[in-house]
Order: C-alpha cells, then sequence, then structure tokens
C-alpha cells in the first residue's frame, strides 16, 4: 500500500472542491439561462457571458442602440415609441398599467383592448433592445428612459 500523507489528503480534497464549484457554476449558469436570470459575476451577467462564448464575435449591440427620445409634447400622430417615452419622460418610472392607463387619458378614442396588446408588445421589444430599462419589481417590470 501506498503511503498517503496529510498534505495529499488536503490537497485531492481542494482539487475536489474546485472541481465542483466548477460544475456548480455551470449548473448555474444552464438553469440561469432557462429562468432567465441574469446573476452578476464579475460584473457581467451570467447569462451574457455563455452567450458570448456561444456566439463569439457576436455580442450585444449596445454601442449601437439608438436612444429612445422623448418629445416635448404629446400629439396623438406621434408613433407608439414616442407615446411611451412621453408618458416615461412625464411620468418617470412606471409600470405598464400605468403607461397604458396614461395613454388612454391621453386618447380616450382608442379601444383599449387593443392599446393594452400594442403597449405590452412595445415595451417589451423597446427593453429587450436595450431601448428603456425596466427593473423587476415582483413580478412586474417597472420601467423607465
Amino acid at each position: 500500500m501506498a503511503n498517503v500523507t496529510e498534505q495529499d489528503v488536503v490537497n485531492f480534497l481542494k482539487q475536489k472542491i474546485t472541481k465542483l464549484q466548477n460544475e456548480l457554476k455551470k449548473a448555474q449558469s444552464a438553469l440561469d439561462l432557462f429562468t432567465g436570470s441574469t446573476v452578476e459575476e464579475g460584473g457581467e451577467p451570467v447569462t451574457e457571458a455563455i452567450i458570448k462564448q456561444a456566439k463569439p464575435g457576436r455580442g450585444p449591440k449596445a454601442d449601437k442602440v439608438k436612444a429612445l427620445l422623448a418629445p416635448e409634447e404629446y400629439n396623438s400622430g406621434l408613433k407608439l415609441d414616442g407615446k411611451i417615452a412621453y408618458v416615461l419622460a412625464t411620468n418617470g418610472p412606471s409600470f405598464n398599467t400605468d403607461i397604458i392607463s396614461k395613454l388612454q387619458e391621453l386618447e380616450p378614442e382608442k379601444n383599449a383592448d387593443k392599446l393594452f396588446k400594442a403597449v405590452m408588445v412595445k415595451l417589451s421589444s423597446l427593453h429587450k433592445a436595450g431601448r428603456i430599462r425596466g427593473a423587476k419589481e415582483g413580478r412586474k417590470f417597472k420601467y423607465q428612459l
């Protein structure tokens, strides 16, 4: 039988811990991808780091994102982006329901159901594109310019 020293056992256990931590990080990354979580690791969201590894050269287009500018005054002829930007600029950070109710006040003749659907889709796309920010509060997002 080989003589196993205490230092050999310590080294083996340290290696085992390192391997297990790496496995745990991989499992956490996979879980984050499925749940949409973006837990920060080293200043960069884990999901973003994985996407960069999976698609080299195709990182986020944050430097190419066109800022969403709020108009000075409301006009019913504005595109939906502009209407949302106006509401966010005047009301500050708002939930989707707050934005929709403000738009209904500004344009009461609009079909409420169609407006709701259009605003929900537009908020999602603006947030995904990085043109507006959204912070999750409970089960809802609070949007801001």
